[in-house]
């Protein structure tokens, strides 16, 4: 179990990890988180969708689709991290959301048991990015260890509706896509999929155009004025969040395109390319 500390932000009140210097310190001072990416989600969500939210966290993003939703849609959050996973929990519970569901999964391209560093026991007088944890990390492992985990794809999930899947897995995207490729096909869901490593997220670009997906590329800060709070922010308050948003043609019909307007288009894979030169984020562990 980790410390935590409970805050007030934008919908209410939210627990996070006491050692996270990352989301923690965005809360605590703005009283929200990437207050643009969850602006756009509730936008592009209709009441009676189902979205999944696949790398969770705490549940940030979680807790605004469920509001978005409604009752009458269902959110699905998957995190994998053992010690982060009881407060996501906590947080939809707090939240009021029975639409929203939580469970404790890698998701990947395929089905089986891996797994995950288990940070209960954070170096003391060190911040940590409980975020920036991955399938691949383990520099915090001599704090906690390694914890058994299930193995999941979208594809498994067996769904027949599903119409917003957001991906923030710290470099293991393209896996979550090879193995959502099924319902991504038959249900052409809206894709938010975190793209601050291009090289890894630019394959699956022409399958998607080819699909009949439009993209577009989202920069959202992490931290924005004006915010809940009404405070100033510093250079590191800047620190923004890139992702590949992916909109089927069909949606695009319903869609208010002022929600669309200061995102970049990306028509091709040379686009994106040309976009995102001199990102460079190979690693995927980044602990602080």
């Amino acid at each position: 179990m980790i410390d935590t500390v409970t805050l007030d932000w934008r919908f209410g009140r939210l627990e996070l990890p006491a050692a996270d210097h990352y989301i923690r310190q965005a809360v605590a001072v703005t009283g929200e988180y990437s207050g643009a990416e969850i602006d756009l989600y509730q936008a592009l969500l209709r009441p009676g969708d189902v979205a999944l939210d696949i790398g969770a966290n705490v549940g940030i993003f979680s807790i605004a689709m469920g509001l978005a939703v409604g009752p009458t849609g269902r959110v699905l959050a998957f995190e994998p991290q053992p010690s982060i996973f009881p407060l996501l929990q906590r947080n939809l519970a707090g939240h009021g959301l029975s639409q929203a569901e939580a469970e404790r999964a890698i998701l990947s391209d395929a089905e089986g048991e891996g797994e995950f560093v288990d940070l209960h026991s954070p170096p003391i007088g060190r911040a940590v990015n409980y975020g920036s944890l991955s399938i691949a990390s383990r520099t915090f492992a001599s704090y906690g260890g390694m914890a058994s985990t299930p193995i999941r794809t979208v594809d498994g999930l067996a769904l027949t509706r599903c119409d917003f899947i957001k991906v923030d897995v710290e470099g293991a995207e393209g896996l979550v896509l090879r193995g959502a490729a099924g319902t991504i096909g038959r249900c052409r869901p809206i894709l938010s999929v975190e793209c601050d490593r291009p090289q890894l997220v630019a394959p699956a670009i022409g399958a998607l155009t080819a699909a009949g997906y439009r993209l577009w590329r989202f920069r959202g800060a992490n931290m924005r004025t004006p915010n809940p709070k009404g405070a100033p922010i510093d250079d590191y308050g800047r620190i923004s969040t890139l992702m590949l948003l992916s909109v089927p043609e069909h949606r695009l019909q319903t869609l208010d395109r002022a929600n669309l307007a200061s995102l970049q288009p990306v028509e091709n894979r040379a686009d994106f390319e040309r976009l995102s030169a001199g990102i460079v984020k190979d690693r995927p562990d980044r602990p602080v």
